[in-house]
Formats: structure tokens, sequence, C-alpha cells
């Protein structure tokens, strides 16, 4: 059951930085490609559970926002 919820949780994960992408890179691929990465990437050589593949997709996003931010002041 728990690795159900951690695969729709994986998709929506993806889902969601697939739409940032496509909304500030003009393109979502590469984004939701590298959110499935990782959280395969945690899962299979971290060994992390659900609460530490969220707190990853988390850093991802402050990465991203913080990239924009640096971006932006250029």
């Amino acid at each position: 059951m728990i690795a159900d919820f951690g695969f729709l949780i994986m998709i929506a994960c993806a889902v969601f930085y697939y739409r940032l992408g496509e909304h500030e890179y003009s393109s979502g691929t590469l984004l939701a490609a590298v959110s499935i990465c990782l959280w395969l990437m945690s899962d299979f050589l971290l060994g992390l559970g659900l609460l530490g593949h969220i707190l990853l997709q988390a850093a991802l996003f402050v990465a991203l926002w913080a990239w924009n931010i640096a971006r932006k002041d250029k």
C-alpha cells in the first residue's frame, strides 16, 4: 500500500515539475525527468523513506527558486 502511495506522490511531483518547467523555462520534460531521477536514486542508492523523498523534492524546488532569483538579478 505504501509503495503505491509513494508511486503516486512521485508521479504528482513529476507533473508539478513538468508544469513548472513549461511555465518558467518553456520545457518541462527536463525538470520532470530530474524529479523522477532524484526520487529513484534516493530510493535505490540512499534508501530514503517517503519523508526523505518529499524533502528532496522540496530541496529541488528551493534550488530552482534560488536559481531564478540569481538569474533575475543579472
